[in-house]
């Protein structure tokens, strides 16, 4: 599965004019930063055997999961299903506890991410049974990626 989603990344930045070793710039919470992402390069005749929507949006959780390993050393446990609302369940150390995040993840191939990030917060908030739900957005035209929170939860699961 990591493979498919690196080579959809790929084809989605590719068919976006950049080459491996293009800036990525960063959003979380209101913090920006910037990386450098390589990816070994996809044949882009092999596209077509890709859904176009697939490419995107496989592309930008495999981008959002490298995001929220690097910046949150947060790592995946399992891939959620549709009534949890979110994409991804991923789980760090704090303070000695383990800690459960949910993350919605979505792709924009071309213009603004800050739409779709709302839209991707709205629908991570129904997430229940986990410590913090996160939302990210990866836009392909101009590589750029945001991860933003809903507060922290404080109430016993």
């Amino acid at each position: 599965m990591a493979a498919v989603m690196v080579t959809r990344a790929a084809l989605g930045l590719q068919r976006n004019k950049h080459s491996s070793g293009t800036a990525l710039e960063i959003d979380i919470e209101a913090v920006v930063l910037c990386f450098i992402l390589r990816w070994p390069d996809a044949d882009p005749s092999t596209a077509k055997q890709h859904d176009f929507n697939r490419i995107t949006e496989d592309g930008a959780e495999a981008i959002a999961l490298a995001v929220a390993h690097k910046t949150k050393s947060w790592r995946v446990v399992r891939r959620m299903q549709r009534e949890e609302y979110a994409d991804w369940l991923l789980e760090h150390q704090e303070s000695g506890a383990r800690r459960l995040v949910a993350l919605e993840v979505s792709g924009v191939d071309r213009g603004s991410i800050a739409a779709r990030l709302k839209d991707e917060l709205a629908q991570v908030a129904k997430s229940t049974d986990v410590d913090q739900r996160w939302a990210g957005v990866v836009g392909f035209q101009k590589p750029k990626a945001a991860l933003q929170s809903l507060e922290v939860r404080t109430d016993d699961r």
